[in-house]
């Protein structure tokens, strides 16, 4: 009997893969405008012992309200710039050790869907070619998927800011693995017309004893308008009264946002 397993990796935010793959740039920001016809190129390398052929599409993608992308066919969405998009190879193959480079051309629509950021994905879906019989027993393809996220960023958008909107907590909750989490959630928005990175970072203050709960830091991305939830999982052996503090950082040119809670576990 013959088992198949196929295993799709999907790196959106990576430039460099284990199997000696890489892909620049993994996010392309087009800024031409309406009529004009705009390039970029994409450097693809292959360092390992390996050849890869790679097939391209295209789909619409936006985030759901915990920030997962969310794929769509091409014109789903009114914000997809999909169509506008052309590639000079609709697939990549390479030997080991060659570099290649392929460009992607977007020609800007002379109508009201430009004067908005407008997004969509271009994946490189690895092919695997039948090369004779597979063996007996398990037989296990690894594919790659990689993502670039293509936006058209017109001029005059407003920047906005990114600031707080709720900050609450959930309590105790079990996983999946039957382990007790103790989680909370602040709520981000993006007042702005154009996309935003940024990093909720956390700090957890014991009120009595004054010891510190180290508390990672989140990396957040979110598209014009777009309201988030961020969850942050604590220990389930915290106990006494907390001052939980978010700090909101979107980088040197946005003010630093601030939202406190205190908590009793």
């Amino acid at each position: 009997m013959k088992f198949y397993l196929t295993l799709v990796f999907l790196y959106l935010n990576t430039l460099t893969y284990a199997q000696g793959i890489s892909v620049s740039p993994s996010r392309i920001f087009f800024k031409g405008e309406a009529g004009q016809t705009v390039s970029q190129t994409i450097s693809f390398s292959n360092t390992s012992t390996s050849e890869f052929y790679f097939v391209a599409n295209i789909k619409d993608w936006d985030r759901d309200s915990v920030g997962v992308k969310k794929y769509y066919p091409i014109g789903q969405r009114k914000q997809s710039n999909a169509s506008w998009l052309l590639l000079s190879e609709n697939s990549v193959r390479l030997a080991p050790g060659e570099t290649k480079n392929v460009n992607l051309n977007m020609t800007i629509p002379n109508d009201g869907t430009s004067l908005v950021l407008t997004n969509s994905m271009l994946f490189f879906t690895q092919v695997k070619e039948q090369k004779g019989e597979l063996e007996k027993g398990v037989n296990m393809n690894v594919l790659l998927e990689m993502g670039i996220q293509i936006y058209h960023v017109p001029t005059g958008l407003s920047t906005g800011d990114l600031e707080f909107l709720a900050f609450e907590d959930k309590g105790l909750t079990t996983q999946e693995t039957g382990t007790s989490i103790r989680k909370m959630l602040v709520k981000v928005k993006n007042t702005g017309q154009i996309n935003k990175d940024a990093y909720v970072r956390f700090e957890l203050t014991n009120i009595e004893t004054g010891e510190e709960v180290p508390v990672k830091s989140i990396a957040i991305a979110m598209l014009p308008e777009a309201e988030q939830w961020i969850q942050l999982d604590l220990p389930a052996t915290l106990k006494g009264r907390y001052l939980a503090v978010a700090i909101l950082d979107a980088g040197t040119q946005y003010d630093l946002k601030i939202a406190e809670k205190e908590i009793t576990y």
